[in-house]
């Protein structure tokens, strides 16, 4: 039927007062499969959020009447939209406005001036942490991650393991490593389940790169990664046992 929504589709609200941002955005989310609608300021932005047709809604603060802030609050008590994502795009990067965001139930927080390529993948990535929303991982999906003060968007075919080291993330490829701000855990949700294992409780491993695994001990065992390094990653017994159906080794 005319006006009924692909079932197939996800679907993203953008509330921004600015028509060069908002267009923008929308041009770049349809590219991508989305279903885009657009509120212009915090009334009618709240107004068509409320409905919960929305999968996720990107959320400017400085809006003209009701500001982002309230928006989120009235979103936040309102049952039908208490559990939609929500990013909120601002030009405020105090530290102050990012943690008023995150403790105000934002699900995320970019500050303006962003990267296209990079909100589209912390998109996906809230999307994929919502258990059900999203069943198969994108193609397209890139995990951002940090080198220095760059943001890059990692192919996650380029990723060999990801490590737990001083509280951090460490993205590891066969040239380059990177920090990101997701945890272990959340990368598990992130990250295809068919391509990825989680191996002792401190490793991510792709299972594409993975060269052997050796015994070394009665109930101990290593993952080795063909990677320059050929990285020794501990394995139980359970796990080695586990990973060799997997991989039919």
């Amino acid at each position: 039927m005319v006006g009924e929504k692909d079932e197939h589709k996800r679907s993203v609200l953008i509330v921004e007062d600015d028509p060069l941002v908002s267009e923008l955005l929308a041009k770049a989310f349809r590219l991508e499969g989305y279903e885009v609608d657009v509120a212009r300021d915090g009334e009618e932005g709240l107004r068509k959020a409320q409905g919960g047709e929305s999968d996720l809604i990107l959320l400017d603060i400085l809006l003209p009447g009701i500001d982002g802030w309230e928006v989120l609050t009235q979103l936040r008590r309102n049952p039908r939209s208490k559990d939609t994502p929500v990013i909120m795009v601002s030009a405020l990067a105090d530290e102050k406005s990012r943690i008023q965001g995150l403790r105000g139930g934002a699900d995320d927080y970019v500050t303006k001036p962003f990267s296209t390529l990079e909100l589209l993948a912390r998109v996906e990535a809230v999307l994929r942490r919502i258990e059900g929303k999203i069943s198969n991982p994108s193609p397209n999906f890139r995990l951002p991650v940090r080198k220095g003060e760059k943001i890059h968007l990692l192919n996650p075919d380029n990723i060999n393991f990801i490590s737990m080291q001083g509280g951090y993330a460490i993205v590891n490829t066969d040239k380059e490593r990177y920090l990101t701000e997701y945890n272990l855990t959340k990368l598990e949700k992130l990250l295809d389940p068919s391509r990825f294992f989680r191996a002792h409780r401190s490793f991510i491993v792709n299972l594409g790169k993975v060269s052997e695994i050796a015994r070394v001990g009665n109930s101990a065992f290593e993952l080795i990664i063909e990677d320059p390094a050929r990285t020794k990653i501990p394995l139980s017994r359970r796990q080695a046992i586990e990973l060799r159906k997997i991989l039919n080794i």
